[in-house]
């Protein structure tokens, strides 16, 4: 079989409005439901391997599969798409830095969160400064679900988290949120008819250098890497498939809208932590996560 003939909402979707957004949020909360799932198995990963170990497997996981998905969306590659996405990679990678160092300090409870909101917020202001409109009931589902991010960012244990907060920690957390959200804005601003190059792109960028440095400079890594391939696979798939999905998103709806929904990934992550490795919920996270539902059902109703 040859490419299968996509260009992502090319004349070909459908034109009712109402269809069209229920289509966006589906994509945009399953983005979401991704990116926590990803990051669920990263941490898992990180347990016995470093970070950045599990962030250059698991990308070249990503990036061997994307790849392969690319050319049967569409047969020819795009280089400015591929471009693009190599932007959105450095940027995303900046992100990742900054978000670990921030977590590796002790104040979850700020990094997290804060990181967190900046990352749907940047790309919702971009949006807003490129005109895009949204009715009153869609802007509160907006802020709701800032709220609900930050809450369901925030350990299960915060009353125990005792460290100090510095200016460097908020600012680093601004950083890495400014990160991701930057990562996003270039997704949007890809062609729609590219099919999924873009994420091929942000997949070289970190794949390629990170891979070949650790197994000549850290081959000691390697049992350990070796040990944790089932859940750095599994991130792979599901952070790069979390990327496809909020891709596709973009080319159907605002950005704001679908930002604010994919950074929702946090709701995923607490869930399967309860679910898979009995951590309590917390009254906070609780809350975000029944803030979660009304967001999506107030931008539903707008």
């Amino acid at each position: 079989m040859g490419p299968v003939p996509m260009t992502f909402c090319n004349g070909d979707c459908p034109h009712d409005a109402g269809t069209v957004l229920a289509v966006a949020i589906l994509l945009s909360l399953l983005s979401a439901a991704a990116f926590g799932t990803g990051d669920f198995f990263g941490g898992l990963s990180a347990k016995k391997t470093s970070a950045l170990n599990v962030i250059a497997f698991a990308h070249a996981v990503g990036l061997i599969g994307i790849t392969f998905l690319s050319f049967r969306v569409t047969a020819t590659i795009s280089g400015d798409a591929i471009l693009i996405g190599a932007v959105a990679g450095i940027f995303g990678l900046i992100g990742l830095f900054y978000l670990y160092r921030g977590l590796s300090t002790g104040v979850m409870a700020v990094v997290a969160p804060l990181t967190a909101i900046t990352s749907a917020l940047v790309p919702a202001l971009w949006g807003l400064l490129g005109g895009e409109s949204l009715s009153v009931l869609a802007w509160l589902g907006v802020l709701v679900a800032l709220v609900a991010i930050g809450f369901c960012s925030l350990p299960s244990n915060v009353g125990e988290v005792q460290a100090t907060v510095t200016p460097q920690i908020v600012f680093e957390s601004l950083l890495a949120g400014a990160g991701f959200g930057a990562f996003f804005i270039l997704f949007d601003l890809a062609p729609d008819d590219v099919g999924t190059w873009p994420v091929v792109g942000a997949r070289l960028v970190t794949a390629v250098p990170l891979v070949p440095f650790i197994l000549l400079r850290r081959p000691s890594d390697l049992p350990a890497i070796r040990a944790a391939a089932g859940t750095i696979i599994a991130t792979g798939v599901f952070d790069t498939l979390a990327n496809a999905l909020f891709l596709v998103a973009t080319t159907l709806g605002d950005l704001t809208i679908i930002a604010v929904l994919s950074s929702l990934y946090p709701v995923s992550t607490v869930i399967l932590a309860n679910r898979v490795l009995k951590e309590k919920i917390s009254s906070l996270q609780f809350a975000g996560l029944v803030l979660a539902l009304a967001a999506t059902v107030l931008i539903a109703a707008g």
